[in-house]
């Protein structure tokens, strides 16, 4: 489904990704971890089409990517479900769900059995939910866009550990279809109950990739790249 190949990215003058390549199968979930400042956030962008590389390929559903404007990638079909959830907080959740709602499988009806709470609430401002209930509903507006592969910046962030368990819940739920998973974290316990495969980023560079349990065996990278002792 995706596939990014040696992309080496900058801000103006300042390299950031260094050759980097990852690449997420059908169906698969892959975990993406590391540090605050690794260049996790950068590679989404360049995935999206927000901060294209200057080096190297993303090829996104057998297309290469890496020089269309984001919205024509999301149109092919990448739901982001962005870093801070960046809900649109002046509107209700069901304006916020429709929004930029495409037909598919994903409909108002089928989100809100997956997010009961977002159909008690459908005709609240988005900026009076919970913390919890604005990821939920960053994830709900991703789904209804009906792409085929869902991106999740730090879902986590911020989150009391009883809602971090929910999000985590939820995208479990979410594996096993069409849907290929990209998930961005700091969170290295949330990210291996979701993920079939792991990546490790630090410094703007790949150091290592495998298994989840071959990840949990692995004292020295869990120390030297994620601080999990």
């Amino acid at each position: 489904m995706l596939g990014v190949e040696a992309i080496q990215t900058y801000y103006g003058e300042s390299h950031i990704l260094h050759g980097v390549s990852i690449r997420v199968g059908e169906g698969e979930a892959v975990a993406l971890l590391g540090r605050n400042g690794a260049g996790k956030t950068t590679l989404i962008r360049s995935v999206a089409g927000f901060t294209p590389p200057r080096e190297g390929r993303v090829v996104f559903g057998g297309r290469p990517v890496q020089a269309w404007p984001a919205y024509r990638i999301a149109r092919r079909g990448l739901a982001l479900v962005p870093q801070g959830r960046r809900i649109f907080s002046p509107l209700t959740v069901r304006e916020n769900l429709t929004l930029g709602a495409r037909p598919g499988e994903w409909t108002l009806e089928r989100v809100y059995a997956l997010f009961p709470r977002l159909g008690e609430r459908a005709l609240q401002p988005g900026g009076t939910l919970s913390g919890g209930e604005q990821q939920m509903l960053a994830i709900a507006r991703a789904l209804m866009t009906n792409g085929r592969m869902l991106v999740l910046d730090e879902p986590s962030e911020g989150l009391a550990p009883i809602i971090v368990r929910e999000i985590g819940r939820i995208v479990r739920g979410l594996k096993g279809g069409r849907l290929s998973i990209l998930l961005v974290e700091q969170n290295y316990h949330l990210a291996l109950q979701v993920a079939d495969r792991v990546y490790v980023m630090n410094k703007g560079q790949i150091v290592w990739e495998g298994t989840p349990a071959g990840l949990e065996a692995d004292e020295d990278v869990k120390r030297r790249y994620l601080g999990v002792a």
